[in-house]
């Protein structure tokens, strides 16, 4: 039978860790535990007495039987000085009775015998038997084939784009420590977690860690890119654990914009607080939360404060730091030479110590793909200098490793809006036409030269090394590619040239709203006049509605310091790329009325004619009967601006509002939907409509829906407290809690120590 576990994915310093916890479980004693490196033959030790228990632990990559025998011989010398009265000897080798007789040999001592001489196969059996020393070595268990097969399977790779490879490769360098576990007691009381930090300090690894976790216990994994995505997904009576990667960041942090998403964000989160068989982990970075908290009161609320888990550098001891280092190195494909180079000396520190440090520096300076061409006697020289500089993660591969036609894909990938699904991503055909356009004004080659597959080629040549192709859709394989092309796109002459080449209106949207906000002045001109030119010449698809389109094309109008253009569109029209949304017109009309689109050609008349719009929209000859939600839309956009209208409109808002609520029944509720979600929704509409019509059409239903959704929570509350009494939490107490805390500072001299077990001598041992 093939053992569960073979504990490649345990570094020498974890796998001690699991050795000690699980001779604890085994014995129901207390052991402590000693500092890495050169350990006097000691890695866990139970004071008695009548003499000490001592465990040692061995387990080295690729190490070999003759290896095991060099290291026990070495151990034997300890032996004779420590003198215990038993002695444990664990290691992640394979052993058969003859070689564990070999070992009782070796180590010749009255305190060793063959039972507690343990190979991999008793290490699995004895894992089997404690499982919650199993549960408590996260990395052990998530690594293992069959949860990676389970976790795959049920789409934990989704928000990560990740393959079988990368979350293997992710779980092995991880390290535990103490913003999971407070994450996770954050989740679990709250059910909500949002992770803060700065670029590159590990909030998507931590996210995944927690997903997984409950991804391997069964609950259903929901990536989700929109707040729309999480309701349009939730299920009443599935276990889901809902996952928003880079929230904020997907949202325009305007008040406008905000005010559409925010309430919305924390309305949700209410509701899975509410719901024990639900989770919701969001990532974002500091300075964009602490950026829409200043604009919006939902965001600020004490809820959300409550849930949020904020990592940054601070957050990593310097002993994490070290054992952050310590992993990348040890399961690093990177040439031997190259890391003793690196353990020489002083280097480590430096790196442990540097101001810059950031996981995601270590995880690049220790990919062999990305360090190849790194003479070992240069790779310690190279390491500080991309702490030093961190653009120099991309920058070498970006300008020298990578073509031009590469270098200008990428940029479109950049520029290129971005699926508001829960598919994450560019899809490739759009990508495809942007770049074709793009190759051909940045002068790489002719519109004559444009092959059929030049686009599949230069996609292959940054494939799994900027990019990751996955269902029809391109995504950067690293955040930190963004950041480096943000400052790199930074060029009036890339941002101009990308604006005259732009596949679509949503396209042109995002080039505009990329753009560094310290531009100069003279760079917006430029690129506020190209994207003009390209939205009226008729080269992009598409559309908006009207209020989106109006925003984006005021700003551009406004960037160009000239009315030139408003003639250009009054006259070719823009149609095409628009539809009307007449609910959100009011916000529109009140910026021609008397806004900053106000002393622009023809702002008052076009406003009377929008006004007719929304006059029309609700007028008294409509050939069906409004709904809620567009009701509430209308009237929360009137009661936001300071636009006004007839005593007619008024009076047939009123007609409309009273139709809603004659047709508003609990039978129009879905057998799929929640009905306090649904309830809910309803309430917020007519409190909208409320604040505008002078009907009292909704007061009975008001009451009726208030009355439902209490006996709804009353129901709710009895069976969570029934389902308390049924599965009482389990009384028991880990081994690691038994493990003393060691007090202190992590020396330099526990630095050494740590690191000592990479470096190779003359007589290597495993």
């Amino acid at each position: 039978m093939t053992d569960r576990y073979d504990f490649a994915n345990l570094s020498p310093i974890e796998f001690e860790g699991l050795c000690v916890d699980l001779v604890a479980a085994e014995t129901d004693l207390r052991f402590e535990r000693f500092s890495e490196g050169a350990d006097g033959g000691v890695d866990g030790r139970h004071s008695r007495t009548n003499g000490d228990i001592i465990l040692q632990a061995k387990h080295y990559r690729g190490s070999t039987w003759s290896d095991l025998q060099k290291a026990v011989k070495a151990e034997q010398k300890n032996l004779v000085k420590l003198q215990p009265s038993e002695y444990y000897f664990l290691t992640s080798q394979p052993l058969t009775p003859a070689r564990k007789k070999i070992l009782v040999s070796i180590l010749d001592h009255p305190s060793v015998n063959a039972s507690n001489i343990w190979g991999r196969a008793e290490l699995n059996a004895y894992l089997a038997k404690h499982s919650g020393v199993e549960r408590q070595n996260i990395k052990l268990w998530l690594s293992s084939a069959a949860v990676l097969d389970r976790l795959l399977k049920n789409d934990i790779a989704v928000f990560t784009e990740a393959t079988y490879y990368e979350i293997e490769r992710i779980l092995k360098v991880f390290v535990v420590n103490p913003s999971l576990k407070k994450s996770a007691e954050i989740l679990k009381a709250t059910h909500c977690l949002i992770i803060s930090g700065p670029p590159g300090v590990g909030k998507t690894t931590l996210a995944q860690v927690l997903a997984a976790e409950y991804s391997d216990k069964g609950w259903e994994l929901v990536s989700v890119t929109s707040i729309d995505d999480g309701f349009r997904a939730y299920q009443r009576d599935n276990r889901q654990v809902f996952v928003f990667d880079d929230f904020l960041g997907k949202i325009r942090l305007d008040p406008a914009s905000l005010a559409r998403d925010d309430g919305r964000i924390v309305r949700f989160m209410s509701m899975i607080h509410k719901d024990k068989g639900k989770r919701f982990i969001l990532t974002t970075r500091s300075y964009i939360l602490q950026a829409a908290r200043s604009l919006s009161e939902a965001l600020d609320d004490k809820k959300v404060e409550v849930s949020e888990m904020v990592l940054n550098l601070a957050t990593y001891t310097r002993e994490l730091k070290a054992r952050i280092l310590y992993n990348h190195l040890y399961h690093s494909d990177i040439d031997q030479d190259s890391i003793q180079a690196l353990l020489a000396g002083d280097t480590v520190r430096q790196i442990v110590d540097h101001r810059n440090y950031m996981p995601r520096i270590i995880q690049w300076m220790t990919d062999e793909m990305s360090q190849r061409d790194v003479p070992p006697s240069e790779y310690p020289k190279v390491f500080l200098q991309t702490l030093a500089n961190p653009d120099k993660i991309w920058d070498k591969a970006f300008r020298q490793h990578i073509s031009l036609n590469a270098r200008i894909v990428l940029y479109c990938m950049y520029f290129a809006e971005q699926e508001r699904f829960s598919e994450p991503g560019v899809r490739l055909d759009t990508l495809r036409v942007f770049f074709e356009r793009a190759i051909v004004e940045f002068g790489a080659i002719t519109k004559e030269e444009l092959r059929a597959t030049i686009f599949e080629d230069t996609l292959r040549e940054v494939k799994s090394s900027f990019v990751v192709i996955d269902g029809g859709r391109a995504n950067f394989i690293n955040p930190s590619v963004q950041d480096y092309l943000s400052r790199e796109t930074a060029d009036v002459t890339i941002l101009s040239t990308l604006a005259r080449c732009v596949p679509s209106v949503a396209g042109a949207v995002s080039l505009w709203k990329k753009m560094d906000t310290r531009a100069s002045g003279k760079m917006r001109v430029q690129v506020a006049d190209a994207l003009l030119k390209s939205l009226v010449d008729g080269g992009v698809e598409g559309r908006l509605p009207l209020h989106e389109l109006a925003d984006i094309i005021g700003d551009l109008v406004l960037a160009t310091e000239g009315t030139g253009f408003c003639e250009v569109l009054r006259k070719q029209g823009i149609q095409k790329l628009f539809w009307t949304d007449e609910g959100k017109l009011p916000i529109l009309i009140e910026e021609l009325d008397g806004g900053r689109y106000s002393h622009l050609p023809h702002a008052r008349t076009y406003a009377r004619y929008l006004r007719l719009e929304i006059f029309r929209y609700v007028s008294s000859d409509r050939e069906y009967t409004m709904e809620l939600e567009e009701l509430a839309i209308l009237a929360s956009s009137l009661a936001s601006s300071k636009v006004e209208m007839s005593e007619q409109f008024y009076s047939n808002f009123d007609q409309a509002a009273e139709e809603a609520a004659d047709v508003l029944d609990m039978s129009s509720i879905g057998r799929n939907e929640d009905p306090e979600q649904v309830i809910g929704e309803w309430l917020e509409h007519i409190e909208k409509i409320e604040g505008l019509t002078s009907t009292t059409a909704f007061y009975w239903k008001k009451r009726d829906f208030e009355e439902r959704i209490a006996a709804i929570q009353q129901i709710e509350e009895y069976r969570q407290q029934r389902g308390e009494i049924r599965n009482p939490a389990p009384r028991s107490q880990s081994p690691s809690e038994l493990r003393p805390v060691s007090g202190g500072s992590f020396s330099n001299t526990d630095l050494q120590s740590m690191f000592s077990s990479l470096k190779k001598s003359n007589s290597p041992t495993p």
